[in-house]
């Protein structure tokens, strides 16, 4: 009977945790800095006239797993693509263009769930060739733009090679941390 109780207190302590945030031993308590030279060696080493990014940073920040990467888009036919959990902060570091955010992701295909997308770059998404319905928003050096999970965009159009800094926060823990 003893144990009978003792597995079902085990069971709703299980049950009962699993809601909370993890316990403050597994996040850093001196934070995470990410220097200027960061940046720059990181944008040095992408791979010149291809629209790449690198993920800097990825660490446990509580409630959610948050990042910092950089990444380079290149002039010419860009497709659209909406994540499902992850929410990006961009803050536009060279460059301008147009970008196009909305909900209706024209011909909506799920990527690759072992693609290096899903895997190690933004989690579950989809993508497609443009967005329908959408709000378009100039942009240029020093704006940030916020883009919420679920809501797709698109760069339309790039005047230039646009570098920028991305932000990820990531409340489904679905990409590794680094």
């Amino acid at each position: 009977m003893r144990t009978a109780i003792l597995v079902g207190l085990a069971g709703l302590f299980l049950c009962s945790a699993a809601d909370r945030p993890m316990a403050a031993a597994a996040v850093s308590d001196v934070g995470t800095h990410v220097t200027k030279d960061d940046v720059a060696a990181t944008l040095a080493a992408l791979a010149p006239k291809s629209g790449t990014e690198q993920i800097m940073r990825m660490v446990n920040a509580g409630r959610m797993d948050v990042g910092v990467a950089v990444m380079r888009r290149q002039p010419g036919r860009q497709g659209a693509v909406m994540h499902d959990s992850l929410i990006e902060v961009y803050y536009i570091l060279s460059g301008s263009g147009t970008l196009v955010t909305g909900r209706k992701l024209e011909n909506p295909t799920p990527m690759d769930p072992q693609g290096r997308v899903v895997k190690e770059l933004a989690g579950p998404s989809s993508s497609g060739p443009s967005i329908q319905e959408g709000h378009s928003q100039r942009f240029g050096p020093g704006d940030t733009i916020i883009i919420p999970a679920g809501v797709a965009h698109w760069y339309s159009q790039l005047d230039s090679v646009v570098d920028y800094l991305v932000v990820r926060i990531d409340p489904d823990r679905t990409i590794p941390l680094k």
